[in-house]
């Protein structure tokens, strides 16, 4: 039985689209974020576009890792993290949203195939499990939606 990839399935429709213990899903939250809030950077910290751009390049790490052969040098990833955004791309907001839905989408198809004894395995270039990385993830997303609904909050009118 696939009881514990079930389970990650589960949690991550359910921070994405659902209805999570701890409020708003992403895609619910990231509606109600205007673009001018999304470019800003409360006392110089990250935007919420950076934040969704983070995000979407750590689910393509996980779905880069899941796809066996079709492993892109680790490095491209730790280099994209929190990589610079032009803010005066004011597309960044909306493509980053669609891009982080397709990741979502394109990691929870993935998932639906593998078994549980993957999630012992050791991710690749890594000295973790994937349990330990898909677990993360989910732990990730949350993490950075909390940040997302406190920037919202903080700088909403």
């Amino acid at each position: 039985m696939n009881n514990e990839i079930l389970f990650l399935i589960a949690q991550l429709k359910d921070a994405f689209e659902g209805e999570p213990w701890f409020g708003r899903p992403a895609l619910k939250l990231l509606g109600e974020v205007t673009e001018d809030i999304a470019f800003q950077k409360p006392n110089g910290q990250h935007s919420i576009v950076e934040l969704i751009w983070h995000m979407i390049n750590w689910k393509e790490f996980a779905i880069n890792c899941l796809r066996p052969g079709n492993e892109k040098n680790l490095q491209l990833f730790e280099q994209n993290d929190w990589r610079n955004l032009d803010h005066s791309n004011k597309d960044l907001f909306q493509d980053g949203i669609k891009k982080l839905q397709l990741a979502q989408e394109e990691l929870v198809n993935i998932l639906q195939v593998q078994q549980d004894d993957i999630l012992e395995n050791d991710v690749p270039g890594r000295t973790y499990s994937f349990r330990k990385l898909l677990h993360g993830v989910v732990q990730h997303d949350i993490y950075h939606l909390g940040q997302i609904a406190y920037i919202k909050k903080l700088l909403g009118k």
